[in-house]
């Protein structure tokens, strides 16, 4: 049974009660996903553990009245996790809400009030960061790089980094390789 089968839970606000078993697992998912060492096998069930945690010792049936709009630090690793998870493009705003208990609506405003933008542009960000950080680290391909961030082709990869870098992906690679060469010769210099 799919995220998307199911109706969306509400969890009562608990500011002063930290639940130590999903900070853990949450941490743990964090890891994974910046490491990038996680399969999408392990991360689905780290986050199957989150979900059943959650359902088991924090669902309500009543609407929670929240006056402020932040995601909790559950739901917010819940929420980033999803996104980062190496299937995200399947995974709709919908399905995130309901994994954190909160209507689409409330999610995306929570959402955008803590990150400043929005979930699919946070997620677009990411990847790009992603992407630099593989291309300043590493010898890969570009089109290797574009499938290892979550891009489907180079072209859409190529095409998003430029939009949001103002360069492209081949240029960034040849100005931090530039950029590096100089800090050594300087190093080198003052040595």
């Amino acid at each position: 049974m799919s995220t998307t089968d199911h109706q969306p839970v509400y969890l009562p606000r608990q500011d002063e009660a930290i639940d130590p078993v999903l900070e853990e697992l949450g941490s743990i998912l964090l890891d994974c996903l910046r490491l990038n060492r996680s399969s999408a096998k392990a991360t689905n069930h780290i986050l199957d553990a989150i979900n059943a945690r959650v359902r088991e010792t924090h669902i309500s049936e009543r609407l929670p009245s929240r006056t402020d709009q932040s995601l909790q630090p559950w739901q917010e690793i819940m929420a980033t996790g999803l996104l980062l998870a190496p299937s995200s493009d399947r995974t709709t705003i919908q399905t995130i809400a309901v994994a954190c208990g909160v209507t689409t609506t409330q999610f995306s405003r929570a959402f955008k009030a803590q990150f400043g933008q929005s979930p699919q542009q946070w997620r677009l960000d990411a990847r790009i960061e992603r992407a630099k950080k593989l291309m300043h680290e590493t010898t890969l391909s570009l089109t290797t790089i574009a499938i290892e961030c979550g891009f489907a082709e180079q072209s859409h990869f190529n095409h998003t980094f430029l939009k949001r870098v103002g360069i492209s992906p081949s240029a960034w690679r040849k100005q931090r390789a530039q950029i590096e060469a100089s800090t050594h010769i300087l190093d080198g210099e003052m040595a």
